[in-house]
């Protein structure tokens, strides 16, 4: 009964937030949500589409499972599921099974990008008997020629990535597990366009795998000409559209400092640190209220995050048509299938 509660009262505080969104209302009554957690930035991948590879200046570390535990508790009222990664592998945490099962028991779903490569024994049954709800595997190529183009040397040996998923695949059914769901995705650009027919023939073919992806390209906060050359469709978004995030959610980088969104990956806009603040402080706190007027005024110049962005998110906003306009409006860029048209 006590889950069930909190899965009504975070669908509840998703609506309200939603309402928020499209009547521009600076402070939302809402309580936070958080999208992504940064359990850690290394990574050993050197993709050509992030900008991680490009720009990020930061520290690398891990969060530590104190501030991952403080985290999930102050946000379980208003979060149903978390994202365990942002700029970096989480795999690579040490104490990724006890992490998964700690937000689990609580309530919110886990879910996790990562690479296949580093997908060890140790490491998949972290996953499986952790209770991660759902994985997305990036597999960019179909040749290692072409892998490591997109990410790197660490990403060149696609037999090796490919046997990992498949072990995925068997210690799971092994476990008599449903989860995690397992997503196996290619991000659509110009060094693996060519491949990609054959790749989803491929892997379309492949029992266990749950969902075969195409990713939509993102360049992130549009300031690395390295990134935005390798898009190979222009931006469909409307330049106008008003971005949902500062109204619908936040990120904690590895550190405990909380960023807006999930292109954020220098910290580049710091909200505040959990450190020093609780999430609902941070969350009813002036600079995010700031952000929020910013965006409510088109004023974004001066806001290097935000100010190139083509890949927001959101609907048109102040309609009475509202929800319609929500969900017969919506547009999204960040990181939806793409389809062909």
């Amino acid at each position: 009964m006590e889950v069930f509660l909190g899965n009504i009262g975070r669908k509840l505080n998703r609506e309200i937030l939603q309402f928020a969104y499209n009547w521009q209302i600076i402070r939302p009554v809402g309580k936070p949500v958080v999208f992504q957690i940064e359990l850690t930035n290394h990574c050993p991948m050197t993709c050509q589409m992030c900008p991680r590879t490009h720009a990020m200046e930061r520290p690398l570390g891990y969060m530590s499972a104190e501030t991952f535990r403080r985290i999930i508790d102050q946000a379980t009222q208003g979060t149903s599921g978390v994202f365990m990664h942002h700029f970096g592998d989480s795999l690579l945490h040490p104490e990724l099974r006890e992490l998964i099962r700690y937000a689990t028991d609580r309530g919110i779903r886990t879910y996790l990008s990562a690479n296949p490569v580093l997908l060890t024994k140790q490491r998949i049954e972290a996953l499986v008997d952790g209770g991660l709800h759902e994985i997305v595997l990036s597999l960019d190529g179909l040749t290692s020629e072409t892998s490591q183009a997109v990410r790197g040397r660490a990403a060149r040996n696609v037999e090796l990535a490919e046997r990992r998923v498949r072990e995925l695949i068997s210690y799971r059914k092994q476990r008599g597990s449903k989860s995690p769901y397992i997503i196996l995705q290619i991000v659509r650009q110009k060094q693996n366009v060519h491949e990609i027919p054959a790749w989803l023939e491929k892997w379309q073919k492949v029992p266990g795998v749950d969902r075969v992806k195409v990713k939509s390209y993102v360049t992130w906060d549009g300031t690395q000409e390295e990134i935005n050359s390798l898009r190979l469709d222009p931006s469909e978004i409307d330049s106008n559209l008003v971005c949902d995030k500062p109204w619908t959610s936040i990120v904690v980088l590895w550190d405990g400092r909380v960023v807006p969104c999930c292109f954020d990956y220098d910290g580049i806009n710091s909200l505040g640190s959990l450190q020093e603040q609780s999430l609902t402080e941070i969350w009813h706190g002036e600079r995010l209220a700031a952000l929020r007027e910013a965006h409510k005024k088109g004023n974004l110049s001066n806001i290097k995050l935000c100010a190139n962005c083509t890949d927001k998110e959101g609907y048109p906003v102040k309609r009475l048509t509202y929800p319609l306009n929500r969900f017969t409006q919506s547009q999204s860029g960040i990181g939806d299938e793409w389809r062909q048209e």
